[in-house]
Parts: C-alpha cells; sequence; structure tokens
C-alpha cells in the first residue's frame, strides 16, 4: 500500500516538476533577453511565466518590455498587475501613470501620478505630467490649427524623424528596404537606414526609398539616423550606434552600465550624381561612455544642438558653438527651462533662433509632445516651451518637428493610431 501511494505520488509530482522545471527556464531566458536589451525577444517567455503565475518583478519587467516596444495598451495592462501585488516600486507608478496618459485616461492616470508624487516632491516632471492630465482634455477639445496628412509611403514598420534636404524628405526607417540588415532585438525590426524621397511643399511625396551612402559608410549593419544638414547641404550629421566592427569581436558596444551607446557622425565630401557622402568622420566629443545623438544645425552653422546623457541624465539637450576657425567648442547642458527630470530629444532648427524639441518631461498631452523655443542672442538663454498643441501634438508620442523655412507646414513623426502601424510621417499643413 505505501508502495502503491509513493507511487501514485511520483506520477503526480512528476508533470508539477516537468512545469516549473519549463517555468524556470522561461524565466532565465526572459531575463536573459531583457538584461541584454531584447525587449522584443524577452516577451513570449515573460508571458508565458506570468500566465502561470508570475510575480512582481515579471509583471513590471514585461510592462518595460511592451513600453520600449510601443505597445501602450500592453504595458498598461502588466504595470497594472504589477500594481495590484500590492508590492510594486514607486516607477511602476510613474510608468503606469504615462501609460494611462497615453491612451488619453487622463482621471485614472493623474490619480496613479500623485501616488508617485507624494514620494518625490521635488520631482518637476511628474508636476508637469499631473498638470497636463487636468489640461489636456481642454487642449483637445479646441479647433484644431492646420490640417494632419498620414503621408501614403508610411509602412507597418517605422518611419520617424523627417528632415529637408535638396529638395527631398529625408528620414530614418526600419522597413525591409535592404534585405542584408540585422535584426534589432529590442523591437524585433531590421535597423534603421536613412532614406531621401523626393517631395514637393505640399507633402507630396513620389518615388522609391532612395539610401544615402552605402554599407561602407552610411546605412552600415547597426541604425544609422536620424540626420540633419547644413544649409549648403553638402554636409550631414546623424546619429549611429557606436560598434566594433574587428571580425572576431562585431556588435554595437555598450557602456558600463549595459546601455549602447549613440554617436553623431559627420558625412562629408557629397557626390551629386550618385547622391552619396564619401567621407564619414566622427563628431569630436563622442565617448564610450555616454550617447551624443539626435542632431540638428543652426542654418548659419556656428550652433549644433543634439541629444546627451553626458551627465549621467537625461538624455537632454546639449548646445555647442564654433569658433572663428571652425572648432566645436565643448557642449554645454541647456538649463531647466528646456531640460527636465524626464526626456529631451529629437531637437531641430527651425531657423537661427527657434528651436523645436520633443519631451514627456513638460506639460503636454501625453508621451512624449513637440515644444517650440527660441534663442534670445541678448541674454544667450531659450525662452520657456511652448507646447504646439493639436493636431500636431496627441496622447501619443508626437517627435522630430521639421518646417518650411516660410513657416507655411513642414512634417512630423507619431505613433498615433493609423492606418499603418508604428512611428509614421505626417505632413502639416499652416492655416
Amino acid at each position: 500500500m505505501k508502495i502503491t501511494v509513493f507511487a501514485i505520488f511520483l506520477i503526480l509530482l512528476l508533470p508539477c516538476n516537468q512545469l516549473c522545471a519549463k517555468e524556470n527556464l522561461d524565466l532565465v531566458k526572459g531575463n536573459y533577453y531583457y538584461a541584454h536589451l531584447a525587449f522584443y525577444d524577452a516577451i513570449p517567455y515573460y508571458e508565458r511565466v506570468a500566465v502561470s503565475g508570475g510575480n512582481i518583478q515579471v509583471f513590471s519587467r514585461l510592462g518595460d518590455c511592451y513600453r520600449l516596444t510601443g505597445n501602450m495598451e500592453n504595458a498598461a495592462k502588466w504595470y497594472k498587475n504589477a500594481i495590484d501585488t500590492g508590492r510594486y516600486t514607486d516607477i511602476v507608478l510613474l510608468r503606469y501613470g504615462q501609460m494611462l496618459m497615453g491612451l488619453a485616461q487622463y482621471e485614472e492616470a493623474a490619480k496613479w501620478l500623485m501616488k508617485y508624487q507624494k514620494n518625490h516632491l521635488n520631482d518637476r516632471r511628474v508636476a508637469n505630467l499631473i498638470a497636463g492630465c487636468w489640461s489636456a482634455p481642454e487642449i483637445l477639445k479646441k479647433p484644431v490649427k492646420g490640417n494632419v496628412v498620414l503621408l501614403e509611403f508610411n509602412t507597418d514598420h517605422s518611419e520617424f524623424a523627417p528632415t529637408m534636404w535638396n529638395g527631398n524628405l529625408v528620414f530614418s526607417a526600419d522597413t525591409a528596404v535592404n534585405l542584408n540588415k540585422k535584426r534589432n532585438k529590442w523591437t524585433g525590426n531590421s535597423y534603421y537606414n536613412i532614406y531621401a524621397m523626393p517631395c514637393d511643399g505640399s507633402g507630396n511625396c513620389d518615388g522609391d526609398y532612395i539610401p544615402l551612402g552605402t554599407s561602407k559608410n552610411v546605412n552600415i549593419r547597426w541604425h544609422d539616423g536620424p540626420c540633419t544638414f547644413n544649409a549648403g547641404g553638402d554636409t550631414m550629421y546623424f546619429t549611429r550606434t557606436r560598434y566594433n566592427d574587428k571580425f572576431y569581436n562585431r556588435g554595437s558596444i555598450a557602456n558600463k552600465d549595459s546601455i549602447v551607446v549613440l554617436e553623431t557622425m559627420i558625412a562629408t565630401e557629397f557626390d551629386e550624381a550618385t547622391l552619396k557622402f564619401n567621407k564619414v568622420s566622427p563628431f569630436v566629443f563622442n565617448s564610450t561612455r555616454y550617447s551624443v545623438a539626435h542632431p540638428t544645425i543652426s542654418p548659419n552653422g556656428s550652433m549644433l544642438i543634439f541629444s546627451s546623457t553626458m551627465l549621467g541624465s537625461g538624455p537632454d539637450i546639449y548646445m555647442c558653438f564654433k569658433n572663428k576657425i571652425g572648432k566645436w567648442l565643448r557642449p554645454q547642458k541647456l538649463d531647466s527651462t528646456i531640460n527636465t527630470e524626464g526626456d529631451e530629444v529629437f531637437p531641430f532648427f527651425a531657423d537661427d533662433s527657434t528651436l523645436f524639441f520633443a519631451s514627456d518631461g513638460h506639460e503636454g498631452l501625453g508621451g512624449l509632445d513637440i515644444y517650440v523655443s527660441h534663442w534670445d542672442k541678448v541674454t544667450h538663454t531659450f525662452t520657456h516651451p511652448t507646447n504646439v498643441g493639436a493636431p500636431i501634438n496627441s496622447s501619443y508620442d508626437d517627435i522630430s518637428m521639421a518646417l518650411f523655412s516660410d513657416g507655411t507646414g513642414g512634417y512630423f513623426s507619431s505613433n498615433r493610431p493609423a492606418e499603418k502601424k508604428s512611428d509614421n510621417i505626417y505632413f502639416y499643413k499652416k492655416e
């Protein structure tokens, strides 16, 4: 009898052991991919663990994975599951509130952001987010200023960071134009390339994606873009993943905190016949310790502004000036008028004094919003930024404003719901 009972016990225990072993293996794999910033790859493993029980870490990391791959609905779902355990961290409260803002659930978002604020009274970002929860519904009710059109060439992949150059719209994309491009494990898509497409002043774009450069200089195996051009159009400043091209150690490079570093590159010696830049060199203030990305240069060529984690925070907006002999002076971080505890990214000079940039730390509609500020040549400071409002901004991520020189219209990118998935490029016509 004892032997029979023991045998039955073993039979019942075996499936449990197999299940537990499978769950542990899924957790190990999920944690591995998460630690290596392969958020897209981590999702199915964490999902299986979460369905069979899960815990606060699995739920919150699933929220992170979906947030960082652009799925706000699922991010909010798993952050809420983490909160429901009762053992959540403050950062989960903040992320959950941000996702709810992105979904335009402003009243519910304010509730969770205020809980976060109780332990972070000096965080100006969260105060701005809460203020945005109260002001956004009224802003969205106001009549729209201008018309916004989704450009037809967008795909279900990401097209973003538009700028204008020699009669072309130039942008970054992870579409499968280059089949030899490696896959980015963060998003599951290809790495970004820089493309051009002929477009007129009315947002009419026609033709194929034209890659700028070759795999040997621009549009290499890793991320290239966004970019900006000098006034003459013969020099391009662009963002690139820092990488090692040695045969036995080929790949992107991370800093001591395991964060992949971005750098700014300068492409010159432009060939009009081939639309290729034949020389690429690094920006003098690149580093292996922090990112220097999203550059924009003023039309007069005297100011370069970019987004960086130079001082260990951010990304924040930095500015440097060119001296009389053509050398870039050491960058300076812009003050708290522009930078917040949140992210400040994708700056764009519309003229020598008008700066557009995206931020999730100023009062806005949710996600990243586009703001405009003006350089005061007397005080050498930027004015308090103004939210450009709807229809350019929405509750989703809205970035990379690029206006025509006459201010009548331009382009921007957004991941708002549309006929095409992911980030898309829109044409904006001012009324």
